[in-house]
């Protein structure tokens, strides 16, 4: 059996959301921000995956699950909240603060593959992991982003044991805030290192240069999912396999329901 990490963040607040992060556009429906949502989320999670363990890295969130739910996963605990990407402090959002520690985590125990699941993203389908590292073939696969104002999505994705210490190591050395270069174009550029290279030097701020770029990348360095899904709609839930975040009240009810 190939050896699976699963890493994923956790924020969650009392406060409503516009208070919390004023800049952010709000998708979906209020219950996947829920601090409830959490079980439905790991319930899912375990019943399609057969994940070594599962990592949670928590940006000094003021609500969290309850220590029975917490316990059956590695709790990891930031000191602080960085906040959304379109508003944080330091170098790196919240969001990409959780994959640096869950990668770093996933590297250190050797784990064969490292599959980022983010808090509110569902997977469908028993073996959708082994499903996707089948068709494999560079060594990192992300979501598509078509449908998406972003050249790809990060809510599910895979990265294997050879390439995840340099995929890491490449986002590290962008020099550019996240609220400055989004972490969708991180992970164009941190997927082949002469990427990093061109962005640090201003090689890569044009519209043309990043299409050129996510060509480069996607010939060299990585895959997209062969599952659809994301924030991208119409669902296909005839399909064996699919993902989806930000998921409606309608979407949830007859997923869980299902």
């Amino acid at each position: 059996m190939i050896k699976i990490m699963v890493g994923s963040g956790w924020w969650c607040s009392d406060v409503p959301d516009a208070e919390v992060n004023p800049n952010r556009k709000k998708l979906g429906d209020d219950e996947v921000r829920a601090v409830s949502f959490f079980e439905k989320w790991l319930s899912n999670l375990k019943g399609v995956v057969s994940a070594d363990e599962v990592v949670v890295v928590d940006s000094s969130s003021p609500t969290k699950p309850p220590e029975i739910l917490r316990s059956k996963v590695r709790w990891i605990e930031l000191p602080f909240n960085a906040r959304h990407s379109t508003d944080h402090t330091g170098r790196w959002s919240g969001w990409l603060r959780s994959v640096l520690a869950g990668g770093s985590y996933a590297v250190a125990a050797e784990a064969e593959y490292f599959v980022y699941v983010e808090q509110d993203c569902l997977l469908s389908g028993e073996g959708i992991i082994d499903h996707c590292i089948s068709q494999m073939s560079k060594g990192m696969m992300f979501g598509s982003g078509e449908g998406t104002p972003q050249p790809l999505q990060q809510s599910f994705f895979i990265v294997r044991k050879d390439v995840l210490a340099s995929f890491l190591k490449n986002l590290t050395d962008l020099k550019e805030r996240d609220s400055e270069l989004s972490p969708e174009w991180k992970f164009v550029f941190a997927s082949w290192r002469p990427l990093v290279i061109a962005s640090n030097l201003g090689l890569l701020h044009s519209k043309r240069a990043k299409e050129i770029a996510l060509r480069i990348a996607q010939k060299k360095a990585f895959d997209f999912l062969p599952v659809h899904g994301g924030r991208s709609r119409p669902l296909r839930t005839d399909d064996a396999f699919y993902y989806f975040q930000h998921g409606t009240s309608e979407e949830l009810e007859k997923f869980l329901a299902a």
